[in-house]
């Protein structure tokens, strides 16, 4: 093969990349389509295998034998499923037999409606217009009907008779009991041979990772099961809830419309408005003024808010991991696949597909495009903001992660980490001018604005941000040096100044930034510090410099160790009662931390904010 013929080749990669890609999910919704009725009872018993596990396992650990277990669960499921079917059953026939007595009521209001529209205006000629276009209909529809009346009419007995006739009776019931029977008995042989299952699902997947295939394996049963129990139950209360509140209102079948409603809430966003059209319509129907229709609307649009925005995120957070997007889109994709089954189905299948691509790197882009949590590090996104010149959002997200961490572990996992991203891009001159002056206005003002946190964690909230909890899920644990505000009386004789510690950075464009950092932290854990440029600090008076129990020199990537030294000698010759702490905010591998050590003459030296508060701490309270 030439060179000329590669290199083409080479160019020629990321399209057939697409083509396959392309190809790939053609090939998956013609499977998805074509064997829908036979998938479509694998998912159901699938899904309600791992709502049904959670009681299982607790049957077990109460000393229930596994088959014992899994009958019982079963039993209730059935029981659950035919108690609804069967009140629902007779709610519709309920209603069926009171819709005629709703006719004058109907034709009351609509008769009332068009004569307010009639009035002179824009809605009087809309209403004559359409007035007119019906008249002409009609027309048309009488013409029909005298040329077929006209005509001579021909009856043929086409009535089935016999087992066909008993058989097109019955088939209405036969088909969702027969879909039952095979998705409780997939779920009854899913269940009973879990253990077996998940042995095959790891051979298929491969044993040489038997950890990364384990966690997909326990992340998705934890979170399908988890959320589709959970939401059972609560969508069971919120149906129970607007059944009783319907009742009271006075509208016909309402546990009609609350089991609909339970249902319809498995889908985000859109079930709410599937589940109260029609019991909007019936109490339009039934009533001669409006009052039934607007406490209908109140009652489904307070319940549905009070348990989306409250209940939900309190019992069991951010269950689902979906982006809001991703479940719009999702939803519409599963019912144009599967119809009204693939609208309830699509958040919990969507969740499996977000796991897949979780724990399995080919399919990752998944996660990315799916899931809820953000696409890029906690730290990638603070100097994007920094970038952006948008301190405002950056601080609202930092507000977030100190629900759960206190001000230290925030600078030193995330905002530090991007202050030796923006150095790297500093050095590398990709970031200079009204950029990089940008970025260190930005910085600076987000961290004055972090200026009223309380320095202790309050512990997670569950209200958190997507971005929050994975910045959580990936941050170091506390410190206990973090947990702790020093008080006055805790201090030894010469730390009870004003300013006991004296932070003193260097020249680089963002050292006044990490060095405003490290003395927020200070003060904040009962330790007043004050931060200012070496330079500045050169021409400080000798009574400011005995005040001074620590010096630190912060800097966020030295020049030399011959540097260091002369800074640090110099602090001393000012200041020789205080002790000299180093703060290198550049990750160090530990030899080059020892060699500084050992050449420089420093009390401490620190990379991180925890570091430093700790050893200030222990000098501060030394005996």
């Amino acid at each position: 093969m030439d060179i000329i013929t590669n290199r083409l080749l080479r160019q020629a990669v990321p399209l057939f990349s697409a083509m396959a890609g392309v190809a790939l999910v053609l090939g998956i919704a013609t499977i998805l389509i074509v064997g829908k009725d036979v998938i479509v009872h694998v998912a159901l018993a699938l899904l309600l295998s791992f709502a049904l596990t959670p009681i299982v396992v607790w049957l077990e650990r109460r000393g229930l034998a596994h088959g014992l277990s899994v009958f019982f669960a079963i039993l209730l499921a059935l029981s659950f499923i035919v108690g609804i079917g069967y009140v629902t059953y007779r709610q519709v026939v309920a209603l069926a037999q009171q819709v005629p007595s709703y006719e004058p009521t109907m034709q009351q209001k609509i008769s009332s409606l068009s004569q307010q529209m009639a009035q002179p205006g824009v809605f009087g000629n809309a209403a004559d217009a359409l007035e007119r276009v019906l008249a002409n209909l009609q027309k048309i529809g009488d013409t029909e009907t005298a040329t077929r009346q006209a005509a001579q009419t021909v009856r043929v007995d086409d009535q089935a008779h016999g087992l066909i006739a008993l058989y097109q009776y019955l088939e209405p019931a036969l088909l969702p009991v027969g879909s039952l029977l095979v998705v409780l008995l997939l779920t009854t042989f899913m269940l009973a041979e879990r253990e077996d299952l998940r042995n095959r699902i790891f051979r298929l997947a491969g044993t040489e990772d038997i950890q990364q295939t384990t966690a997909a394996f326990d992340d998705a049963g934890f979170r399908v099961g988890r959320l589709l129990l959970m939401q059972l139950i609560l969508n069971m209360t919120l149906g129970l809830i607007i059944s009783l509140g319907l009742w009271l209102i006075g509208l016909p079948s309402p546990f009609l419309w609350g089991i609909l409603a339970g249902i319809f809430h498995f889908v985000p966003y859109i079930g709410v408005f599937v589940s109260m059209a029609a019991p909007l319509f019936v109490a339009f129907a039934i009533d001669p003024g409006w009052t039934v229709l607007l406490w209908t609307l109140a009652l489904f649009l307070i319940t549905d808010t009070t348990f989306s925005n409250v209940l939900e995120p309190f019992l069991y957070g951010r269950s689902s991991g979906l982006a809001p997007l991703s479940i719009v889109i999702a939803e519409m994709i599963w019912t144009f696949l599967w119809g009204p089954i693939g609208l309830v189905l699509s958040t919990p299948l969507t969740i499996c597909v977000v796991v897949i691509g979780r724990h399995i790197k080919r399919l990752q882009f998944l996660e990315v495009l799916l899931s809820d949590r953000p696409a890029l590090e906690p730290h990638e996104i603070f100097y994007q903001r920094m970038l952006a010149n948008d301190p405002r959002e950056a601080e609202v997200q930092a507000r977030e992660f100190l629900k759960g961490r206190g001000l230290s572990t925030y600078y030193d996992e995330i905002a530090l980490e991007a202050i030796r991203r923006a150095h790297l891009d500093i050095v590398r001159a990709s970031v200079t001018g009204e950029r990089l002056a940008t970025l260190v206005a930005s910085s600076e003002t987000l961290v004055d604005s972090l200026d009223d946190v309380q320095p202790l964690a309050r512990g997670r909230d569950h209200n958190l941000t997507a971005e929050a909890e994975a910045a959580l899920d990936t941050v170091r644990p506390e410190r206990e040096a973090e947990k702790v505000v020093l008080a006055r009386d805790d201090l030894g004789e010469n730390w009870r100044g004003d300013y006991p510690i004296a932070i003193l950075h260097g020249a680089h464009p963002l050292d006044g930034a990490a060095a405003k950092m490290l003395q927020q932290v200070f003060t904040k854990h009962g330790l007043p510090a004050r931060a200012l440029p070496l330079a500045e600090a050169a021409r400080a008076t000798p009574e400011d410099a005995k005040a001074v129990a620590l010096v630190c020199l912060s800097f966020i990537e030295p020049l030399s160790t011959l540097h260091l030294r002369a800074f640090s000698r110099q602090v001393k010759r000012h200041a020789p009662q205080a002790q000299v702490m180093l703060c290198i905010w550049q990750k160090t591998d530990d030899a080059l931390i020892k060699e500084w050590r050992r050449k420089l003459r420093v009390d401490r030296l620190v990379t991180t904010t925890a570091d430093a508060l700790d050893a200030a701490a222990s000098i501060a309270t030394a005996k």
